[in-house]
């Protein structure tokens, strides 16, 4: 998945490039997509690696990442949730969103590939 379709879902949420957060939660993602297993160890495999990338330390990754969540949460609820896949009562935490977007894109990308097979002649 590019770049650019995680900026627009971060977008549709109400996340945008006027928050720190953004930039890094896009990377963040990118990152996750390119090896699922960065999940397991966020903060060695995804917040250091994109705090060494933007200039920044792990903590403010985290932190901006917390926030793009919490605006996520107050702006699109609903969006979130159905992202997710399942209801949570609470803005979810930076891993949390990352892993959700990450579950989300992965569905799309199943999805088209399945749809490509579907109209190859067996």
């Amino acid at each position: 998945m590019d770049l650019i379709h995680i900026c627009q879902e971060l977008q549709s949420l109400g996340i945008t490039a006027n928050y720190k957060g953004y930039q890094q939660t896009a990377l963040a993602v990118q990152l996750a997509l390119q090896d699922e297993d960065r999940l397991r160890h966020v903060t060695k495999e995804i917040y250091w690696v994109v705090a060494d990338q933007i200039g920044c330390g792990q903590s403010t990754v985290e932190r901006n990442i917390r926030t793009a969540a919490q605006v996520a949460w107050k702006i699109n609820p609903a969006r979130l949730q159905r992202l997710a896949g399942y209801p949570f009562r609470a803005s979810p935490s930076a891993s949390e969103l990352i892993s959700i977007l990450t579950s989300h894109f992965q569905r799309m990308a199943d999805a088209a590939k399945s749809s490509d097979l579907a109209g190859v002649p067996g």
